[in-house]
């Protein structure tokens, strides 16, 4: 009777999946594979650009999105390091991460192939992504750091520091990192009159230690433009 249980469920699920691992509701997997010039997967973050749709590869470098646009473009952020690669009508990417901002992608038919059967968990959708600096100005607070606290649910003022991570952050005494363009910054220096864009993590190994206390990533109007 087990026996004949299994199979059942090994039958259910070939129907509902596929040969491909695709489900019949419509949604196409994105697969996507991101290691280093040894081989060595890199656990980078992977956002959509202009979308709240963001994930993290695993140690091996494996990560999955779905439903992508052949016109999108995939922001690919490590620590400091950001690079931006269009998808170009691709429905898979193999990317070697060769440091800095240095990449090579292809599209790989073995990555596709897996459809959802390539990595257990896909992209969520971060709330507290994208906020643009227009929407924080229309808040009619004169600086950046009043204008979050005010925007993002959970963030708090302790010791002059912005916590990202509640009740962990405050027993550890270190507040968020704070990165404007990439780079280590006080928040109380930067003009919200400059301000692009704003992303609040609640917390990031690719950032080291100090990203383990939630990541503040401030992206500037001269740094939007540049690009």
């Amino acid at each position: 009777m087990r026996l004949f249980i299994v199979l059942l469920s090994l039958l259910f699920a070939g129907t509902a999946w596929g040969q491909t691992g695709q489900p019949e509701n419509g949604d196409v997997p994105f697969n996507g594979l991101v290691v280093d010039a040894d081989g060595a997967g890199v656990r980078v973050r992977v956002k959509v650009k202009g979308t709240g749709k963001v994930t993290t590869a695993d140690k091996r470098g494996r990560f999955g999105l779905t439903n992508v646009a052949d016109s999108d473009v995939l922001v690919v952020s490590y620590r400091r390091d950001e690079i931006e690669i269009p998808v170009a009508g691709r429905k898979s990417l193999k990317i070697l991460w060769t440091g800095d901002t240095g990449y090579s992608a292809s599209e790989s038919d073995e990555l596709a192939d897996l459809g959802f059967m390539y990595v257990k968990r896909r992209e969520k959708i971060d709330s507290s992504s994208g906020i643009s600096g227009d929407e924080l100005r229309r808040l009619g607070t004169s600086n950046l750091r009043d204008a979050l606290l005010s925007r993002v649910p959970g963030l708090m003022l302790v010791n002059g520091e912005i916590c990202v991570r509640g009740i962990g952050s405050i027993n550890s005494g270190n507040g968020a990192l704070i990165l404007c363009d990439g780079h280590e910054t006080s928040i109380n220096s930067i003009n919200i009159n400059e301000v692009e864009s704003v992303e609040v993590l609640k917390g990031s190994n690719m950032y080291g230690f100090r990203g383990a206390n939630g990541v503040i990533l401030i992206k500037t109007k001269s740094a939007a433009s540049a690009k």
